[in-house]
């Protein structure tokens, strides 16, 4: 166990003293399967009445596939730690204070410590407590306002209680304590867990240039679906590395909109080819520039390449057969009309130029159908579908050089002394 960091935050009690109002110390270690632990303890003094300390320690246990534990503990009425017998965190305020807790441990239960706490948690007795503001490790009294030894400090004078705990003056030395020595007992190769911690991060911050450079191309390409899987994918990764340097503007959600914005755009098409083919121009006509809105719509929500072009020309084409359908009813009317004042001479010339205006109209109506025989074609409005995208990080190929170093042969060296029969 080694004290990572400490901090001492100052303060000023009733008398106008300054005293240590707070210290913060971190302890880390690294187990033997490779769990990174790290406890942070915090002991505060009340300016008001420094005899009262309160005690805060929180612990955290990364095991090597990432998972992470979280244990918070502070001090009961008493002042005790709650602690479990033969437990890191036993082992953690044992180097705090330089004190020896015994395992005279006692259960208790959730209510008696917070709603969060574990049933199976203990609870040191009278070996370790506080009774205002002294501990007590059998016999001996420990004042809990005193540091470790490794700190410098220099004592006020007439101070009502021991004043190894905070009071400074402008001499005082803020060198951090000393790494507090801590036997595992097994005799383990340390590992270096800094580097198997690098080795991780660059290789998540490789699957994630990966998939990035992937979303990129799958945008490149149309696939905005595709494209927003290994953008998502991309994301995780960089997360995992702590570096999101490779990441691009459009992330994840803006691809997913844009796919879902292409699904639209699909649909007005078909219900665009449908009209066309019924002769409603006019449906036809507004389906063409709704699947227009929402391919542009698309396009920019993914920063992707103008894929308008084909809508366009169908709602162009459509805008003249339209216009050519009016004029063929124009005509057809008058046609009507001079017949039924019985010029049918007339009659006979305004309905061959309905005739005319309406194949007009048909003949636009067949260049805009979407996905006609021979409806017009726009190349840059061609999108790829049906991409997908895999990770690749692989957790089994980032070596962590861990080496436990035990020696599981036994030898009992028991001889039995009894003849060979």
């Amino acid at each position: 166990m080694e004290i990572k960091d400490m901090t001492m935050t100052n303060d000023t009690d009733a008398d106008g003293r300054e005293i240590v109002s707070e210290i913060n110390a971190t302890y880390t270690e690294t187990r033997a399967d490779g769990t990174q632990v790290e406890a942070v303890i915090t002991t505060t003094a009340d300016a008001d009445d420094p005899t009262q300390i309160e005690g805060h320690i929180l612990m955290t246990e990364t095991a090597p596939d990432g998972t992470e534990t979280v244990t918070e503990i502070v001090t009961n009425e008493d002042g005790s730690f709650i602690v479990e017998d033969e437990s890191l965190l036993e082992e953690t305020v044992e180097a705090m204070f330089d004190v020896e807790i015994e395992d005279d441990l006692t259960p208790i239960t959730p209510e008696e410590f917070s709603d969060d706490t574990e049933s199976d948690v203990f609870q040191a007795e009278s070996d370790f407590q506080t009774d205002d503001a002294d501990f007590t490790v059998g016999d001996e009294m420990l004042d809990p306002n005193a540091l470790p030894t490794d700190v410098v400090e220099t004592p006020v004078a007439d101070a009502p209680f021991d004043v190894a705990y905070g009071t400074t003056d402008d001499t005082f030395s803020k060198t951090p304590i000393a790494d507090t020595p801590f036997d595992l007992t097994l005799e383990t190769t340390e590992t270096d867990s800094t580097d198997a911690e690098t080795l991780a991060q660059e290789a998540h911050a490789q699957a994630a240039t990966d998939a990035q450079e992937s979303a990129d191309a799958f945008i490149a390409e149309g696939d905005y679906a595709a494209a927003a899987e290994a953008r998502e994918v991309a994301e995780n990764e960089s997360w995992e590395a702590g570096d999101d340097s490779m990441l691009s503007l459009y992330d994840a959600q803006d691809l997913s909109y844009a796919a879902e914005k292409q699904e639209d755009a699909a649909y007005y098409e078909q219900q665009q080819a449908t009209l066309a083919q019924q002769g409603d121009y006019e449906g036809a006509r507004e389906a063409a520039s709704n699947a227009a809105y929402a391919t542009s719509n698309a396009d920019i929500s993914a920063g992707g390449a103008d894929h308008t072009g084909q809508a366009d020309a169908e709602q162009y084409n459509m805008d003249w057969a339209v216009h050519e359908e009016k004029q063929a009813d124009y005509y057809a009317d008058n046609a009507a009309a001079y017949a039924a004042d019985g010029d049918f001479e007339k009659a006979e010339m305004y309905a061959a130029s309905a005739a005319d205006h309406q194949e007009r109209a048909d003949d636009f109506g067949d260049l805009g159908e979407h996905g006609g025989d021979v409806a017009v074609y726009d190349p840059s409005s061609e999108v790829a579908a049906g991409g997908t995208y895999d990770s690749t990080f692989d957790a089994a190929a980032v070596d962590t050089g861990f080496d436990s170093g035990m020696d599981t042969s036994v030898d009992t060296g028991y001889d039995s002394g009894a003849d060979d029969i």
